[in-house]
């Protein structure tokens, strides 16, 4: 296109002293058509011809470049998206694992480490601030032999032996309608409540469950129960009308 406005240019400037060639002759009648035609004769370079070609196909490339941006758009929108549901899947999986892990320390707390008496109370003669390290407020399965029971107006007390020392180690069980039971310790025997029959005996070997709370003159055990004793409050028969 700058091509052809040269050439135009030129060709303008040209025109002048072929008019003054004319007023020259004494001809000036035909001046203006003499111009129209020398206009007209001049031919359009080949840049300018092809500017529509050009044109189109600039446009068929900003469509074209438009079009890519679009689905580049949308691809990045994708993106965003799965960014956003991996981020949310992370979070309920943190989520998920956290409670997972609680789940599983409360179910080590609830878990019963269990000992012999004898051991238990030989850790307390050996070294008692090392026992109390390993065992205090732990939850522990205690297996020995009862050495007797002692009575209590809501709790009751039954003793294992140790077979090393002198040492018992002393079960808290409360009582109430959940475990209806009375001790007998003149005659060494635990019984229900409900029939008077004996469930435990001095010399029977059982284990107990309890929180251990360390060692005075005997370790203790707190909150105790009897493993795989029950003794519920039988219901009440209906008076006779």
């Amino acid at each position: 296109m700058k091509d052809w406005i040269i050439a135009l240019a030129v060709s303008l400037a040209l025109l002048p002293g072929s008019l003054h060639a004319e007023e020259e002759k004494g001809g000036t009648g035909n001046s203006l058509g003499d111009l129209f035609n020398k206009v007209k004769d001049i031919k359009v370079p080949d840049s300018v011809s092809s500017l529509p070609t050009q044109l189109t196909e600039l446009k068929e490339s900003y469509l074209e470049t438009a079009k890519t941006v679009d689905e580049l758009r949308t691809e990045v929108e994708a993106l965003k998206n799965a960014v956003y549901d991996l981020r949310k899947e992370n979070e309920e999986l943190r989520a998920a694992v956290g409670v997972k892990v609680k789940e599983n320390e409360i179910t080590g707390l609830l878990k019963a480490e269990e000992i012999t008496a004898t051991n238990l109370a030989g850790a307390y003669k050996i070294d008692r601030i090392a026992a109390d390290e390993e065992y205090k407020n732990r939850y522990l399965k205690v297996v020995g032999t009862i050495a007797g029971f002692e009575s209590g107006s809501q709790a009751i007390v039954l003793n294992l032996k140790s077979e090393s020392n002198d040492s018992l180690i002393r079960c808290e069980i409360q009582t109430g309608n959940d475990f209806y039971v009375d001790v007998l310790p003149t005659q060494g025997r635990l019984i229900s409540r409900n029939d008077r029959r004996t469930l435990l005996t001095v010399g029977q070997p059982v284990a107990v469950l309890g929180t251990c709370t360390g060692a005075t003159l005997n370790v203790n055990l707190v909150n105790a129960k009897i493993d795989g004793l029950t003794e519920m409050k039988a219901p009440e028969a209906p008076a006779k009308k």
